[in-house]
């Protein structure tokens, strides 16, 4: 299967990189620890008279790339901000001067479409990568550990440990266009056309409907007419087409980042994928039904992460 393939690829790629970093942290690299909330606060990302912190911060950012633009070693200094102010990601990175790529890296942050709002982030003042030193926590993170398995990271470079995880900053770096295509596109879209679905039924614990019994439920229900389009979350390879299940009924089974995610569609009245066909976020994939165990036209739908089940609301905005 290759979505099985893909998934045992990228998890030999781990472990060279793992290996790989091993072997240079026996070298006992320096790390300097940082932990959120030591760091100095900058209160607002609004030029006033009274935000001196964020005055500090734009002298320091300044210095820093008329010092890196001459050659010299610029002042590694690190800031934090919650972002109660409530800005896109493009808009506190134009406030702070600071490239996506950089705080990106820095706070594990997945897409450019992630919401931030009342997150506390950490702010560097040089631009770079921060490369994970552990497991990838999301596919940003995977990837550049596949793209550096294979450079010397001790060379020139500073090492981390943020909040109990370990980085190594690779000053000056940019996404390249791979990483950056996957940072522009790891936001999952609606399975339903907005407007088209109610939501019936949400992720946890409730009665089932047809046992009577309190049971977990896994995904969450968009009641929606028979027939209603069905959409792929997110590019990705089609690993099951599943007919007739007496409980899900047609479902179909989407695998994302070569395994690492996974999406259920069930209760379908159609299916018009096929098994180990890829597919583009967006794609028609299937159509609205009840069959299998459901009182009614609906989509039951699920995210899975590594196989774990995910509240579909923590993904997605319904």
């Amino acid at each position: 299967m290759r979505a099985i393939k893909k998934t045992a690829l990228l998890a030999s790629l781990f472990l060279t990189f793992s290996a790989a970093l091993n072997a240079q942290e026996q070298k006992q690299q320096t790390y300097i620890e940082l932990k959120t909330e030591n760091l100095p606060e900058i209160k607002s990302l609004i030029p006033r008279r009274e935000n001196v912190l964020f005055e500090q911060f734009n002298e320091i950012v300044g210095q820093n790339f008329r010092k890196t633009f001459a050659g010299e070693t610029p002042e590694y200094s690190f800031f934090r901000y919650t972002n109660n102010e409530k800005f896109t990601f493009q808009e506190l990175c134009a406030r702070l001067n600071i490239n996506q790529d950089t705080i990106a890296t820095l706070n594990s942050i997945a897409s450019k479409d992630d919401d931030l709002r009342g997150k506390s982030l950490i702010i560097p003042t040089v631009q770079g990568l921060f490369i994970a030193l552990d497991s990838g926590k999301n596919d940003i993170e995977v990837l550049l550990q596949q793209n550096y398995k294979n450079q010397n990271l001790t060379k020139g470079s500073l090492y981390y440990k943020i909040n109990g995880r370990n980085f190594v900053f690779i000053q000056g770096k940019r996404f390249e266009p791979t990483e950056r295509a996957f940072y522009l596109d790891s936001a999952f879209t609606l399975p339903l056309s907005k407007d088209s679905f109610t939501v019936s039924s949400e992720f946890g614990k409730r009665k089932n409907p047809f046992s009577g019994q309190i049971k977990d439920h896994n995904g969450i229900d968009l009641a929606a007419p028979e027939g209603t389009p069905v959409y792929a979350i997110k590019d990705g390879d089609v690993a099951y087409v599943v007919p007739n299940d007496p409980v899900f009924g047609n479902y179909i089974i989407l695998s994302h980042d070569h395994g690492k995610q996974t999406s259920v569609y069930a209760h379908l009245s159609k299916m018009i994928v096929e098994q180990y066909q890829f597919v583009r976020k967006g794609t028609v994939i299937g159509f609205v039904g009840h069959t299998g165990q459901a009182t009614g036209d609906h989509l039951h739908f699920e995210i899975r992460q590594g196989g774990k089940v995910q509240n579909p609301r923590d993904r997605i905005n319904f």
